[in-house]
């Protein structure tokens, strides 16, 4: 069993609505950063969504997690990286096939060869060469980090068993955070300067300070659960995370190119604490079941976009007749519409499929 439950053993904790939103919101600022025609790009959507994902998802594994036991041992962190692995890895297998099939390449040699490989295995990530990261689907560097993440998330479980042990840890990793880069400006370390923003170990980092805060989360939701049916705090709360939306963009705006992204980071660790109590008409509101099935295929979005980017830009040409506006919103949609499609009827089947792969090949063994 991947998890062994103390008190919390027969409580299944609620899913944080408010939060899920900021995960789908973010999520459909990466499609438009790299699907949109930007004449001028007001703020590094790219960078700032990166960091609010993975934060975000270390921040739920630590709260999914926390006071419940996981075996810290190379063979579970093999299982718990395959629990995740094969929700999307028969996506992305189909999707860089794809786009292999689309790529002008008119002679295949080593460096293509590899590429394709390293995007299959989800090795891409660790290199430091641009045509392999890239390859033949450059935005699946965020799985292959992420996939780090969580291959190394039984380690990381025992930063977060009490609240000053995660508080120390936080202090530690946020400076070794904003150390390394300053080093990468002063182009002292050379190991990521050329890898900065899809390198594993420094997304790692991003993702453990997520985890790490979410001993401080049940400390503060201790305080508040009492008033959670309150009428008169739910309007406060409401109108909280209405600031805190307002107040995230202002400050990305503001700040856009003068802070350095490891004090993003800090900033939207605060915001996803936040964010993470769950209080108010909003968390209501994005609990309906509509709401829910729209944001529940994020990832297949994210995998889908490149392909049909592809294919309807570049196949189809409609960015002829229509405004980029107009265009943008008609992928969008036709994105969510795929990779709601594929959720609904072949995740699980293609799921199962790799479940038999892996089973046959452990049986070699």
């Amino acid at each position: 069993m991947l998890v062994s439950c103390k008190k919390i053993k027969e409580k299944i904790r609620k899913s944080l609505n408010v939060l899920a939103f900021v995960k789908f919101i973010a999520m459909i600022k990466i499609i438009k950063w790299h699907i949109f025609h930007w004449t001028k790009r007001p703020i590094d959507y790219g960078a700032r969504m990166c960091e609010i994902l993975f934060i975000s998802s270390g921040f739920l594994i630590g709260y999914n997690y926390y006071k419940i036991y996981m075996p810290c041992t190379y063979m579970q962190s093999f299982k718990y990286t395959y629990k995740h692995l094969r929700n999307f890895h028969p996506l992305l297998v189909l999707i860089t096939l794809l786009n292999f099939y689309f790529s002008r390449i008119k002679k295949i040699g080593i460096i293509s060869i590899v590429a394709l490989l390293s995007n299959l295995l989800m090795l891409q990530s660790w290199s430091r060469i641009s045509h392999i990261v890239r390859g033949f689907n450059g935005i699946a560097w965020f799985l292959s980090s992420l996939v780090f993440c969580y291959f190394l998330t039984p380690f990381l479980i025992y930063g977060i068993n009490s609240i000053k042990k995660s508080l120390i840890l936080f202090f530690f990793i946020a400076l070794l955070r904003i150390l390394s880069e300053e080093l990468v400006i002063n182009g002292k370390f050379n190991p990521f300067d050329a890898n900065f923003h899809r390198g594993p170990i420094i997304r790692f980092l991003e993702f453990f300070l997520g985890m790490l805060i979410s001993p401080l989360f049940f400390l503060l939701k201790s305080y508040f659960d009492k008033y959670r049916e309150i009428k008169s705090f739910k309007i406060i709360f409401t109108f909280f995370h209405i600031f805190l939306f307002f107040s995230i963009y202002y400050i990305m705006l503001k700040y856009n190119n003068i802070l350095l992204r490891c004090f993003f980071v800090l900033i939207f660790n605060a915001f996803i604490l936040l964010f993470g109590l769950d209080y108010g008409y909003l968390s209501d509101i994005f609990a309906n079941k509509l709401c829910q099935t729209i944001m529940s295929c994020q990832m297949e979005m994210y995998l889908f976009q490149s392909i049909i980017n592809n294919i309807i830009t570049n196949q189809i040409k409609v960015h002829m007749i229509l405004n980029k506006e107009l265009q943008f919103l008609i992928k969008l949609l036709i994105i969510f519409f795929v990779g709601y499609s594929y959720k609904l009827i072949f995740k699980e089947k293609l799921s199962k499929i790799l479940d038999k792969i892996i089973y046959f090949l452990l049986s070699l063994i």
